[in-house]
């Protein structure tokens, strides 16, 4: 019997690699939002010191330009913040996107691995059926070998 050969195997290993394309787009999706992140906790982190040394400097000196100074790089900051947090929330729908279509993918690779593995069930009965009368075919053959042999002597 011939060895088992999946007619559509070609289109499923085409679907894996845009999967996998798909895969890698999202964890470099993944590590751009991770890094938004980070610089958005370091803008905060440098918000809150600026915070603690503008507290100190107003209980030692009260200074009216460095008074509207301070307002202006807080302000600054805040904004700063804001920003990151709209890359976030834009890298964030991306990686929506993504991920759905990974979903997609996934389920069109999958139905061609289902329809694969039918295939070859299909083809290992057939083997099976095909072995089991060659098997039974060989027997009988032996059994009316012995029948002859034994009506002979």
């Amino acid at each position: 019997m011939k060895r088992f050969h999946f007619k559509l195997q070609a289109l499923l290993e085409i679907k894996k690699r845009a999967e996998d394309e798909i895969k890698k787009k999202l964890g470099a999706k993944n590590r751009e939002i991770l890094a938004s992140r980070q610089d958005r906790l370091d803008v905060q982190k440098k918000l809150e010191s600026f915070f603690v040394e503008e507290k100190q400097q107003r209980l030692r000196v009260l200074d009216l330009l460095a008074l509207r100074l301070s307002i202006s790089y807080r302000s600054h900051l805040q904004n700063e913040i804001n920003k990151k947090e709209q890359i976030i929330n834009t890298l964030m729908k991306e990686q929506d996107q993504l991920r759905q279509k990974l979903a997609f993918a996934r389920k069109q690779s999958r139905v061609l691995e289902i329809l694969k593995e039918k295939k070859l069930l299909e083809w290992k009965k057939e083997y099976h059926l095909e072995e089991q009368e060659f098997v039974d075919d060989v027997s009988q053959k032996g059994f009316i070998r012995r029948m002859h042999a034994g009506k002979e002597a």
